[in-house]
């Protein structure tokens, strides 16, 4: 009896864990998960938002022609920036892309990203709209809560995200303790149970269950991203002043990488702009490393200054390994001479490496990024299921009681209104808002990132005004409406224009079961306690 008594009281204990830890921040790790969801698509997301790119074809593999073409460009556009990058078209990027750093306007401000894509013929820079990019925004949001482009509180979103992740992780072991009949839970669900609590509950179980190994790999992995920032004690304890030591061996760096021609000396005043490689020299320079890398192939080529030395790197693409951040070739921009090989097969290197890569899956093909876009619409379907069953668990006991629905039962039901039913409507405004919103406007990427909040709070005041069965339809129906809109308003990609329709399907489907003829438990723990 005592094992018993100790294993049930280790399961209640467990159980308050699983509910609390899962409601205090369970609206905001809906949010994460979706938004991270829809990020497995970023670069599909990006080349929709900006029609501009469409209907010019395919660039083929890079070569030296198109790296003089960049440079060329460069020349015209920002020919004194100290740094530029050359991110080369794959299967998801259609086109080459240049971007630069352009020096900050004002005190205070970063230096300012600026970017432009490659005809695939001529190599002249196509101009596009002032846009975040929708794939950029959603996978920004997930982990720092973008705000604006220009935003002040990326490190507190980040440390906001670390906290709801690391209580979604306790969440997920509290409820594997929590869980009697872990297994029979992976084969039960009675969606016309008699009673609202099973039939959520069964929900719950069965997107918990089903695909639990990928929401620990997803938290864990997550976590692990930014540890020096949640955890640098260990980082100071082990190198202590020389903690970008730590940093430089996580990506294989050099300490200092310099060419032995390029000693100069101190107060020397820096050249105006970086040296130009001309076509024959990228040549040469591609055939060492092809050599280097015969199976691989090259994502970016970049060029900075590094002290007094412009310094050539290629980046190898991520798409042949498991591993993120892979090896990266570094030359002399001046003489072509090999400088490093930036290796990351150390082991804090790889480890470091191969939980990034299973959490961003670069690797995965198209087949396996849908078969992930699923899982995270499971993972979004568990969070929100739970932030459910917490309502109706207490609307039963308050039936049950005669008692009218407290202050904090209200509260929780709109914020679960809010975040689970407003946010789609609020990703659907930054979608009309990429289109719709004048091309001159000034601070055009802000102000897209405004329309998305504003129709998210717009959301949370319908959703304080009627939070119930009406609100829940009225917000699924509107999302439906926009979503359909479109899928056929607008034209893009073909497989762009199935999803937001397949999208616009699920919602008109959640705001049918919403209705007043169907016995949703959805609406029931609202209407009970009204």
């Amino acid at each position: 009896m005592r094992a018993d008594g100790a294993r049930e009281g280790l399961r209640q204990a467990m159980a308050w864990l699983h509910t609390w830890a899962g409601l205090l921040l369970g609206w905001l790790l809906f949010a994460i998960f979706l938004s991270g969801t829809l990020a497995f698509f970023k670069h599909e997301l990006n080349h929709w938002s900006r029609p501009e790119l469409w209907g010019h074809g395919r660039a083929g593999v890079l070569d030296a022609v198109q790296l003089a073409q960049a440079e060329a460009r460069l020349q015209e556009l920002a020919p004194a920036t100290q740094n530029w990058r050359l991110t080369a078209a794959d299967e998801r990027r259609p086109l080459v892309q240049l971007s630069w750093r352009e020096p900050a306007q004002q005190a205070g401000q970063r230096a300012r990203l600026a970017q432009r894509w490659l005809h695939p013929q001529s190599g002249q820079a196509i101009e596009t709209r002032a846009t975040f990019g929708l794939g950029e925004f959603f996978y920004r949001f997930h982990f720092e809560l973008r705000t604006a482009q220009q935003s002040r509180w990326i490190e507190q979103g980040r440390w906001a995200i670390g906290l709801a992740t690391l209580l979604m992780f306790v969440a997920l072991l509290s409820g594997i303790v929590t869980h009697r009949r872990f297994f029979k839970d992976f084969f039960t669900f009675r969606p016309r149970a008699k009673a609202a609590q099973r039939a959520w509950l069964d929900a719950h179980n069965l997107s918990g269950v089903l695909v639990l190994p990928f929401y620990l790999m997803i938290t864990f992995s997550g976590l692990m991203l930014f540890h020096s920032l949640y955890m640098p004690a260990g980082i100071a304890a082990a190198y202590g002043a020389e903690s970008e030591r730590y940093f430089s061996e996580l990506r294989g760096d050099a300490p200092q990488p310099r060419s032995p021609n390029t000693g100069a000396a101190k107060g020397k005043t820096l050249p105006a702009a970086l040296p130009l490689i001309g076509q024959a020299r990228w040549q040469v320079l591609l055939a060492q490393v092809e050599r280097e890398w015969p199976q691989g192939r090259i994502e970016t080529v970049a060029m900075q200054r590094v002290g007094e030395q412009a310094v050539l790197e290629f980046s190898r693409h991520d798409g042949d390994r498991l591993q993120y951040d892979g090896p990266r070739l570094l030359f002399d921009a001046v003489s072509g001479q090999r400088l490093h090989l930036a290796d990351t097969r150390a082991p804090v290197a790889r480890s470091y490496g191969v939980l990034a890569g299973l959490h961003m899956a670069r690797f995965a093909d198209l087949s396996l990024r849908w078969l992930l876009f699923g899982l995270g619409l499971l993972g979004s379907a568990m969070i929100a299921t739970g932030l459910l069953l917490w309502s109706v668990k207490r609307a039963a006991d308050d039936e049950r009681r005669k008692r009218a629905r407290p202050l904090g039962r209200r509260l929780v039901d709109t914020l679960n209104l809010a975040a689970i039913a407003g946010l789609p409507l609020a990703m659907a405004a930054l979608f009309y808002a990429n289109r719709w919103l004048p091309l001159a406007l000034e601070q055009r990427p802000d102000r897209e990132l405004n329309c998305f909040y504003l129709a998210w709070g717009a959301s949370l005041l319908l959703a304080a005004a009627l939070p119930d069965g009406r609100g829940w339809r009225a917000l699924l129906g509107l999302a439906a409406l926009a979503f359909g809109g479109l899928a056929l308003g607008f034209g893009g990609p073909w497989g762009m224009q199935l999803s937001l329709g397949a999208a616009a399907l699920l919602l008109g489907g959640l705001a049918w079961r919403c209705g007043p003829r169907q016995q949703t438990v959805i609406t029931a723990p609202m209407a009970r306690g009204a």
